[in-house]
């Protein structure tokens, strides 16, 4: 008789306390952004397959910073400034080399998972010249947003919804970057100081991989 006295009792005050409620936070939207700077899913997409790709390839920091090249008061060398696609392929290298310098548990003194750059990639990364250390940051990021794509097994649909959101924020980067080509923000803002490596090229090497393209070199480059 206790018991059942207690239960109703129980009953009696989740019937009568109303239930909480509590604020969800939306999940970021495709390409847009709310007031809070929320960072869209296809950006989301390039950050995650950059990160992944470096883990899973046990790129070196060394070779993260031959890619993040920069000098002194200059935007990086082989990105082009306020372009989308490589901002977030340059927040996903940044946060690669803040990782610990081992992680913990792992009997092995490493803080990644593969064996590095191959020895082309690696000769083309270090070239003198821009045009190949391009080719290589192409060729690396192609084959990380294709190996997240391919495991995502997204529809078709799904699929080619995502390429063409992809290529929108390369169309973004071509347009920055034929911006900086004219001088559009200053006469000491162009090209060579917002996109040093890309003065006698047209189409940005990350921006082609986002799409699976490869680098699109002259015919001069390309002997």
């Amino acid at each position: 008789m206790k018991t059942r006295i207690l239960l109703l009792a129980a009953c009696s005050l989740v019937i009568a306390v109303p239930p909480v409620s509590v604020p969800l936070r939306a999940a970021p939207k495709e390409d847009q952004q709310d007031s809070r700077d929320t960072i869209d899913a296809t950006t989301q997409f390039i950050f995650y397959s950059v990160l992944e790709g470096l883990y899973e390839d046990g790129i070196s920091n060394e070779d993260v910073a031959q890619i993040l090249m920069k000098r002194e008061k200059e935007a990086y060398f082989h990105f082009i400034y306020s372009c989308p696609v490589c901002n977030a392929t340059i927040w996903a290298l940044q946060s690669y080399v803040g990782r610990p310098d081992n992680l913990y548990g792992l009997k092995r003194e490493s803080s990644t998972f593969g064996p590095g750059l191959s020895a082309e990639l690696h000769d083309q990364l270090y070239s003198p010249d821009s045009a190949r250390r391009l080719t290589a940051i192409n060729t690396l990021v192609k084959g990380w947003m294709e190996r997240r794509m391919t495991r995502m097994h997204l529809p078709a649909g799904e699929r080619a919804a995502l390429l063409e959101r992809l290529e929108k924020k390369r169309k973004e980067g071509m347009v920055a970057l034929e911006g900086f080509r004219k001088k559009e923000h200053g006469a000491s803002f162009g090209v060579a100081q917002a996109a040093p490596a890309y003065v006698d090229l047209t189409e940005c090497a990350v921006c082609n991989a986002a799409v699976g393209k490869p680098m699109k070199l002259p015919e001069a480059k390309r002997k």
